[in-house]
């Protein structure tokens, strides 16, 4: 019975695995098909597969499974005009006694390109044919095709055929759960509400484990405006199927927030696996903007539960909605130490520009970049800071570096073309304006087409596109901060105030940003605007009070490490690298980090190094002023005591005698560093 109302099942990959396929041909000419898929069941190397499928093929041109295997290795690859040839000269050369694969399944493949390219009509031309012809040479899988078919029809709109195709799939299985839910999405589109949840109980009743069924009934009880079921029915799907879309689960949710946080609350509670809900609680708190009850929850996750890299990570975005920006900082970075993704990089910086730290974030957008070269989120922020410290020929670069690698991002255009407009050049200004109209075409959050409208001259629009956006998440506090930025720009100077009011009303309070941000300097100095700053920061500290939540006050901490003295005024020091124990000397008169080829290759080996921690050459000079060559690596955790260190990039040295050495660009981060002469320590102050 099917389990999934979703088109394209791996079904006929399955079919095609190699086991099946060994079973069926023993003969020596079919060796490089064998041994194909060996790689792909033991290896897991597709590439390689293809090559020995593409020589299995020069060396018998017409063999099918040969072409069926290299259809679906280069559908995997996206490489749907060369999959086409191939499942088209299957089609002309296949004898089923020879081959032993049906001709509907060969068009069933053939459907399935057609359909991965959104060409629906031949897609549905090439289904039809597999369903016909497996009345006749492949009854089992019969069913599958019907549904696939039936979904492709109606994704042409062709509802009564798509309807028809179901109908007979239940004509021949009075219980098949999934032509049941089909019938009811079609229902469900022709706004047949009542008639869709009648049949979806009645599949309901034949397997209550068939998740599809309570999607849909969400989806119909939403329509319906039957608030409470749809939310019951939307928790039912969460349960029983670890992929729903928890997305389109929230949405439903929001609309009757208590009633859903106390279903949430109760599912944990009677749950032989509470974990799930609790974490789904969390998520709820986010998106209902409650950050507070979200640390609060995620915290209890993490006392029941133990440690979750993950929990650091979306916690860290809560505590920055609180203009908690420290704590993000320590959350993110922790759930980074194992592995500091683009995504994690990126947040941090976010999280350092908005708690005032420039040169950090700059630093973690850079590494971003680095990490990704053609994300251009990236390149956005960091121009971005760059322009908040005063440097606008780097903001400049940062914003065209970005466009070179993706013409699809509107904020970059935004950017340049307010710089453009500074310097005078407003004829290429508003060429860049005119593209963010063009791309930023949805009023939701991250929209930015309103700025590009004002600075057009179009401030109506702008205003327009600004309430959409609000209307898209009313309870999202940033959008009024967004609308204050705007009417600061249009210099409508008490709407702005307005509307910044809303935005702490509703929980905005990067406090630090709005000090940095030059969208505000129109009314930075109103006496209305400190009033309402100095208002709510009041606010917010009770608020923070009472959750018990706070930023960390600040001690000194001090880190004494026993040190070995060397003669020549270096010192020995036992330190952990990427956790692998070792020896480094510590120069005062050096100022990188090298460590030897010898101990790089053994730690590239031994899985202390992987090949992402490469990064390129660069040049270093060694303690008699020589200037020598270096491949760069980044060591992701260097310890020293209890003082631990991220990202700290090292020259490897040819020489298999030199140590592994420790300069001051990587001491200095640590913070005050002091050596004791007398009782041989080395002292660290941060």
């Amino acid at each position: 019975m099917r389990k999934t109302v979703l088109l394209l099942t791996t079904i006929i990959a399955i079919v095609l695995s190699g086991n099946v396929y060994a079973q069926k041909n023993n003969t020596a000419n079919d060796y490089n098909l064998k041994k194909a898929y060996e790689v792909l069941n033991e290896e897991k190397d597709e590439a390689k597969a293809l090559d020995l499928v593409n020589k299995q093929l020069r060396e018998t041109p017409d063999n099918v499974d040969a072409l069926v295997l290299r259809v679906r290795l280069l559908r995997h690859k996206n490489d749907r005009a060369s999959a086409l040839q191939a499942i088209n000269h299957a089609i002309e050369v296949n004898k089923p006694k020879k081959s032993g694969t049906a001709m509907s399944t060969l068009y069933w493949w053939k459907a399935y390109l057609y359909n991965d390219a959104r060409d629906y009509k031949n897609a549905t031309t090439n289904f039809k044919k597999a369903y016909d012809l497996s009345k006749k040479d492949d009854k089992d899988n019969r069913h599958s095709i019907g549904f696939d078919y039936a979904q492709c029809l109606h994704e042409l709109g062709k509802m009564d055929e798509s309807d028809a195709i179901y109908r007979e799939m239940l004509a021949e299985d009075e219980a098949d759960c999934g032509a049941m839910v089909g019938l009811a999405r079609n229902m469900i589109d022709r706004e047949q509400y009542k008639e869709a949840i009648a049949l979806l109980e009645k599949c309901q009743q034949l397997d209550a484990d068939y998740s599809e069924v309570y999607r849909f009934k969400m989806k119909a009880y939403d329509k319906l405006g039957e608030t409470t079921k749809a939310i019951d029915a939307a928790l039912d799907w969460f349960d029983k199927n670890d992929n729903a879309n928890t997305e389109s689960i929230l949405k439903v949710l929001t609309k009757r927030p208590n009633y859903a946080e106390a279903s949430l609350k109760s599912r944990a509670k009677k749950s032989e696996s509470p974990f799930q809900w609790k974490a789904f609680l969390c998520q709820f708190y986010e998106t209902t903007h409650q950050y507070a009850e979200a640390v609060r929850a995620y915290d209890d996750l993490e006392a029941e539960f133990g440690h979750y890299d993950q929990i650091n990570f979306y916690r860290s975005d809560c505590y920055s909605e609180l203009g908690l920006n420290e704590l993000a900082i320590a959350d993110i970075s922790k759930a980074m130490e194992k592995d500091p993704s683009w995504r994690s990089l990126c947040q941090r910086g976010d999280y350092y520009r908005l708690s005032g730290d420039i040169d950090a974030a700059i630093a973690d957008f850079t590494a971003a970049i680095e990490e990704v070269p053609d994300g251009a989120y990236a390149y956005y922020k960091r121009g971005w800071c760059y322009e908040m410290k005063g440097d606008r020929k780097k903001a400049l670069e940062d914003y065209n570096l970005g466009l070179e690698m993706t013409e699809d991002y509107p904020y970059l255009y935004l950017m340049r073309g307010e710089l453009l407009l500074l310097d005078g050049n407003k004829v290429e200004a508003d060429a860049d304006f005119e593209e963010v109209i063009q791309k930023d075409t949805i009023a939701e959050n991250g929209s930015c087409r309103q700025y590009a409208l004002h600075f057009l001259g179009r401030d109506k629009e702008a205003e327009e596109w600004m309430d959409k956006i609000i209307a898209s998440d009313p309870e999202d506090a940033g959008h009024y901060y967004d609308q204050a930025c705007l009417y600061s720009r249009m210099g409508r100077l008490e709407e702005s105030v307005a509307a910044l009011r809303v935005s702490f009303e509703k929980g905005y309070r990067s406090f630090s940003h709005i000090r940095l941000d030059d969208d505000m300097d129109a009314v930075r100095d109103l006496p209305e605007f400190k009033a309402l700053i100095e208002e709510y920061e009041a606010k917010h500290a009770a608020y923070l009070k009472e959750f018990e939540l706070a930023m960390p006050e600040r001690e000194e901490t001090v880190i004494e490490i026993a040190v070995k003295r060397n003669p020549g005024g270096t010192f020995e020091i036992p330190c952990d690298i990427n956790g692998l124990a070792l020896q480094m000397i510590f120069d005062t008169g050096a100022s990188d980090v090298t460590i030897s080829s010898v101990e790089a290759n053994f730690m590239f080996k031994n899985g202390y190094l992987a090949e992402k921690d490469i990064k390129g050459k660069r040049y270093y000079q060694v303690a008699n002023g020589q200037i020598n060559e270096g491949t760069v690596i980044t060591l992701r955790e260097v310890k020293i005591g209890d003082a631990v260190l991220h990202n700290v990039d090292a020259s490897v040295v040819k020489s298999q005698k030199a140590p592994l050495l420790l300069g001051q660009s990587a001491m200095e981060r640590f913070g005050t560093i002091t050596i004791d002469n007398q009782n041989n320590k080395l002292i660290i102050k941060h």
